[in-house]
């Protein structure tokens, strides 16, 4: 008899489970190779440093840039006490697959992108003579391990799009768990596309089809290269990754993608995923859909490009161009869930577009008080930089040289991460701008009781006034950066003087909201009017009973965007129905969606998280 495809039986316990509140997370992006060497004094003493199968990959000088460097899994555990006292909450590691062990011109594939075996560890990552299986790897477990003894989740890199480049005669060589699967060159089965490269990065055909700098692209309508990818991934899963980002979103077919994140998602239910769509901006349409459609978040090319243009003055605008990004928000379905980074392994860092330590320092305290998941690049709370060649590529991935934790912007990440988890106004929060101009920006973000009040002078001394929140009410504010302390009288903070790179942080927490289960709401879809708000009305005692005079109102996020928390406890471990309404408190109008109830399944205890379009048909 052959073996049972059968799925597992479904608990309802795990039906109630689902995707992690990243939100509150802080993620620290860092290049294996060039983060920490660990290598045992004995391997030392024996000189066993190039642990692949081509002696000459490897550059202990770190002078040749696209030779590996010696960054390995062990040196990330030895600086997980590091990141722990740094404060993040994630760590994405580039791609951990085996590569080719070879060199293309004067490049090893230290990045991770040349995979050759996805069920495998890149041996260069491993102690000598380790399996690089990751079913025996002790070393990858002992990482996972520590990380979530830290508190700290893991995020796996994950490259779908394609395998390696022309190395020698040898293209797209792919094993699975050391067999022979796939040879681009030999490619009986049509595992691979055979198209020429890239020349109209706007035609969507070939985006999809054709091939990016030279690297082969699988056929993502060969059933069995789908199978092979999704089931290596899964098993990754169950060694202990919490999170996926995905690279080359924008090469693949939107279908694929919500083939691959709903399997994924099926197989660990509160899995996070990200994507990069690269480059992507909220007013290009195909960037948008595949943001809100393809089951996973992007990465936030935008912004990125709003406050690196801001600083570095390399387009006009200012502030005003970060102001710009921000609003485009309501095309998205879930903005404050986008992945927010001020520099990454693509581009050159931020000292390098701006060599002013006190500016990155700003656009730090910028990147965490803007809505979304804040990514830091490793290195950046060292001011971590080389400039050759105008610090690109690979010159923007210098080997980690300083873990002094008494850095000015190491100390000023450490705080800002820590407000970020007190106060839910940073994670859940609206935007409001006060002011805005090319070198002043003002703006509160706001939830429930939770405030936070960001003022940064990027230009010269000057002077503003600024009406705020009637909530922020009267009396002293103490800002969080430099202790100094401002007075708002009658939702106005009157004539401010601001030097020259000020940055002030004021916050304001609220009462976090507790109960036996705590349910996020997020709706989207319905663009409300002047006098409108939405709210949560069901059949349990906490949503009203159906009463509309009871219902549950939500917090206004951008025009596209209502959240809110409930706490359930009567209700909890139980089946609910429920609807979202649109209430007039000036007319008495209501609206209610036009389909039968929505269900969900509570857990008898925890949070739980639900996203939801509005449905008028």
């Amino acid at each position: 008899m052959g073996q049972s495809t059968a799925r597992p039986a479904v608990s309802l316990e795990a039906l109630s489970r689902n995707e992690l509140e990243f939100r509150e997370e802080v993620i620290y992006f860092l290049i294996v190779d060039r983060f920490n060497d660990a290598t045992s004094d004995e391997e030392e003493r024996r000189g066993i440093w190039d642990r692949g199968d081509m002696p000459g990959l490897y550059d202990k000088t770190w002078m040749q840039w696209g030779k590996y460097w010696g960054g390995n899994l062990q040196g990330v555990i030895a600086k997980i006490p590091y990141l722990q006292a740094l404060g993040v909450t994630a760590v994405w590691l580039s791609p951990l697959f085996e590569q080719v062990d070879d060199m293309q011109f004067d490049r090893a594939p230290m990045h991770g992108y040349w995979t050759k075996d996805f069920k495998r560890i890149n041996p260069r990552f491993l102690p000598t003579e380790e399996s690089s299986s990751i079913h025996h790897s002790t070393t990858l477990r002992a990482l996972v391990e520590a990380l979530h003894e830290a508190g700290i989740k893991l995020v796996l890199d994950v490259v779908c799009n394609h395998s390696s480049p022309d190395i020698n005669g040898s293209k797209g060589v792919v094993l699975d768990d050391g067999k022979p699967l796939a040879d681009y060159h030999n490619d009986a089965t049509g595992f691979y596309y055979h198209y020429p490269e890239i020349t109209d990065w706007e035609d969507e055909y070939q985006l999809v089809h054709h091939e990016m700098c030279g690297l082969a692209t699988f056929n993502e309508k060969n059933v069995a290269y789908r199978n092979y990818i999704k089931q290596a991934i899964r098993e990754w899963i169950n060694v202990g990754v919490d999170a996926l980002r995905i690279d080359t979103v924008k090469h693949m077919p939107i279908w694929f993608w919500q083939e691959f994140t709903s399997e994924m998602k099926a197989h660990k239910s509160d899995l996070f995923i990200f994507g990069e769509y690269g480059f992507g901006k909220p007013w290009d349409a195909r960037t948008v859909e595949y943001a809100n459609k393809a089951g996973m978040s992007i990465l936030d090319f935008g912004l990125c490009d709003g406050i690196r243009f801001a600083f570095s003055q390399s387009q006009p605008g200012g502030f005003q161009l970060v102001q710009s990004v921000l609003e485009y928000d309501h095309v998205y379905r879930r903005a404050s869930e986008l992945v927010t980074f001020i520099d990454n392994h693509d581009m050159p860092r931020f000292l390098s577009i701006c060599p002013d330590r006190r500016k990155l320092e700003q656009a730090a305290i910028l990147l965490f008080c803007l809505r979304g998941v804040p990514c830091l690049f490793y290195g950046t709370e060292q001011y971590l930089v080389n400039n050759t060649d105008g610090g690109s590529d690979p010159y923007n991935r210098p080997m980690m040289d300083s873990w002094d934790e008494g850095a000015d912007l190491f100390r000023i990440v450490q705080l800002l991460i820590r407000l970020r988890r007190a106060n839910q106004a940073f994670t859940f929060g609206s935007h409001q701008q006060l002011y805005v101009s090319e070198d002043i920006y003002a703006f509160v973000r706001a939830y429930r009781d939770s405030y936070v009040l960001c003022i940064l002078n990027k230009g010269v001394d000057a002077e503003i006034t600024l009406q705020v929140p009637s909530q922020l009410g009267s009396g002293a504010l103490v800002c969080e950066l430099t202790g100094r302390s401002i007075d708002v009288r009658d939702g106005q903070i009157g004539l401010l003087t601001l030097q020259s790179g000020a940055s002030h942080l004021f916050s304001c927490p609220g009462q976090r909201l507790t109960g036996t289960v705590v349910a996020t709401f997020q709706l989207n879809g319905l663009e409300t009017n002047p006098g409108q708000r939405i709210a949560l009305t069901g059949d349990c005692e906490e949503l009203g009973a159906w009463d509309l005079a009871r219902s549950y109102g939500m917090e206004y996020v951008n025009l596209n965007t209502w959240i809110c928390e409930v706490a359930f406890e009567v209700s909890a471990g139980r089946l609910i129905n429920y609807k979202f309404v649109v209430l007039n408190d000036t007319t008495g109008a209501f609206l209610h969606e036009n389909i039968t109830p929505r269900r969900l399944l509570l857990p008898v205890g925890g949070r739980v998280k639900v996203d939801a379009l509005w449905d008028a048909c």
